[in-house]
C-alpha cells in the first residue's frame, strides 16, 4: 500500500512538466517584429506589428520586407508567410514558407481575413493582418433635367426620350471615389466597377440614352 501510494505521489508531482511538454504545440509569437513594408496597387505603406492591412477585393498588393526590433537581425533574412497564400506550394514545412516579392491579386485569395507571420530562422517574431473587403455599391445620385434622383443597387430610373441625365456621384465603400469606373453600356446600363471588376449597377431603360459621367 505505502509503494502504491509513493507511485501515485511520484505521477501527481510529473504532471505539471508532463502539460509543459504536450501543450501549445504552436510556437509563441513573439513581440521583435517592428513593422512590414508593403506596396498596395504600388503605393508602399508600413504596417505597424499587430495591427491591420486593410485593402479591397481585386487590389494587387506586394509584402516588400519586414523590420525586426531586434539588433542585428537583417530585414533580408526576414521572411513573410500570408497564410493561405503559398508562392511556392510544397517547397516545405509551413515555416519555410516567404511570399515577399510576390504581386498577390487580392481578387482570388480564398478568404477575407488572413495572418501575416514574420518569421526568423523559421521563428515566429511578429504577425500583422490582412483584411479584403468587397467592393459594396450603396446607391448613385443621378441627376434628371438637374433634378437628383437616388438609384440603389439594381435599381432603375423612369426616363423619357426627351429627359437629360447626368451621373451626380457614386456612394460606396472605397474611401477614394475617383478610384471608381463607370461604365456606360449600350443596353441601358450604367456598371460601377473597381480595378475592373464589376461591383454594381443600375438600369436606364432608354436604349442609347445619353449619360454624362464625371
Amino acid at each position: 500500500m505505502r509503494m502504491l501510494r509513493y507511485i501515485i505521489i511520484t505521477l501527481l508531482s510529473l504532471m505539471p512538466s508532463l502539460g509543459l511538454l504536450y501543450g501549445a504545440t504552436k510556437p509563441k509569437v513573439s513581440s521583435g517584429l517592428s513593422h512590414v513594408n508593403v506596396a498596395v496597387n504600388g503605393e508602399k505603406t508600413a504596417v505597424q506589428a499587430g495591427q491591420v492591412l486593410n485593402v479591397y477585393r481585386g487590389d494587387n498588393i506586394v509584402f516588400i520586407q519586414a523590420e525586426s526590433r531586434e539588433t542585428g537581425v537583417k530585414p533580408s533574412l526576414l521572411a513573410i508567410d500570408v497564410e493561405g497564400f503559398h508562392s511556392a506550394p510544397g517547397s516545405g514545412p509551413e515555416a519555410e514558407f516567404d511570399d515577399r516579392g510576390v504581386d498577390i491579386n487580392t481578387a482570388l485569395l480564398p478568404g477575407n481575413v488572413f495572418k501575416v507571420t514574420v518569421r526568423s530562422g523559421g521563428r515566429p517574431i511578429g504577425q500583422i493582418k490582412l483584411v479584403v473587403a468587397e467592393p459594396r455599391f450603396d446607391y448613385a445620385v443621378m441627376l434628371v433635367n438637374g433634378s437628383p434622383m437616388t438609384v440603389r443597387p439594381g435599381g432603375k430610373l423612369k426616363l423619357q426620350a426627351t429627359d437629360q441625365i447626368k451621373l451626380d456621384s457614386v456612394r460606396s465603400n472605397i474611401s477614394d471615389p475617383s478610384k471608381i469606373e463607370v461604365e456606360a453600356s449600350g443596353g441601358g446600363a450604367l456598371r460601377f466597377k473597381y480595378r475592373g471588376r464589376v461591383f454594381g449597377e443600375i438600369r436606364l431603360p432608354l436604349q442609347g440614352a445619353g449619360v454624362q459621367v464625371p
